[in-house]
């Protein structure tokens, strides 16, 4: 028999020829069990032989592997050689970040200041604050020129003098009352209260005398925008119930609306009769100069 393959089959034929005319001789390959021979045909003759083997290639053709005969396997063959490396791959996708490293080094030194940067925009204007303490007074400034020459027809003259009269009230709030007016030019002096009103800057002289009775102390007192301050005092004893002349002078210099009034210390020790009269007195010397 001739081994071949077709498919998974493994496939037998039979040789051209055989050496004995019967059947009931032994194969030519070892291991395959002979034919049955047939009991009732002793010999077959040629044109049989033919017959018949073509009749063993037919049934060879169908035969599975599992119903013929196999040939040993045989061994394993040596390892081929290595192949070449093959091509590189593609890059593959970017891995996520590591941890943070651990610190060890030592802290390094300040760096030098940077550049100045560009200006920025203006920020939004912020509430308005509280006012602040006022400055300190600025240098004086340059003195003006020189005025024109004044002219004393056209200055104005203020003088008044003024006498206690003794059936009115004698003091209104500590203010002396010299009611009764002798002269008051330019209408500086009010007999209603008491007091003169600046109304022209300048420097005045202002004098009194009262009659006491008794010990008495009289001031003369500046008013300056609603302050009032004691120029002068002038204190007289008295212990003797006879009448006594208590008097006093200054000279002030006044602003616009400045006062000046007259203050008792005591009421009851000034002098009220027909015997002698307190009188007030006032005039201008002359006005500031301007700066």
């Amino acid at each position: 028999l001739t081994h071949a393959h077709i498919g998974n089959a493994h496939l037998f034929t039979a040789p051209l020829f055989f050496q004995a005319k019967s059947l009931g001789r032994k194969s030519a390959l070892p291991g395959c069990p002979p034919p049955p021979a047939d009991p009732e045909r002793g010999s077959m003759t040629p044109s049989v032989w033919k017959v018949a083997a073509v009749l063993a290639m037919v049934l060879g053709s169908s035969l599975q592997q599992e119903n013929v005969c196999q040939a040993p396997n045989g061994k394993d063959g040596h390892n081929g050689t290595a192949g070449r490396d093959g091509r590189p791959g593609q890059k593959g996708d970017r891995g996520d970040p590591g941890l943070p490293g651990r610190r060890t080094g030592i802290k390094g030194m300040k760096g030098d200041p940077g550049d100045t940067g560009e200006t920025g925009e203006p920020g939004k204007i912020g509430y308005k604050g509280p006012q602040g303490p006022p400055g300190a007074p600025g240098e004086p400034g340059l003195r003006g020129p020189k005025g024109p020459q004044g002219d004393i027809v056209v200055q104005k003259r203020y003088a008044f003098s003024a006498v206690i009269d003794q059936s009115k009230t004698l003091t209104d709030k500590g203010v002396l009352l010299f009611n009764k007016t002798i002269t008051n030019a330019e209408d500086g002096y009010d007999p209603r209260t008491g007091k003169f009103t600046c109304n022209d800057p300048g420097f005045y002289y202002f004098t009194f005398q009262v009659i006491s009775n008794g010990d008495l102390c009289l001031e003369i007192v500046k008013d300056h925008e609603s302050i009032s301050s004691t120029q002068v005092q002038f204190c007289d004893a008295n212990s003797r119930p006879q009448m006594q002349v208590n008097s006093g002078g200054t000279v002030l210099e006044l602003q616009n609306k400045d006062t000046v009034w007259i203050k008792a210390s005591s009421e009851k020790n000034v002098y009220r009769g027909k015997e002698a009269d307190s009188i007030f007195s006032g005039f201008l010397l002359f006005p500031s100069q301007e700066a």
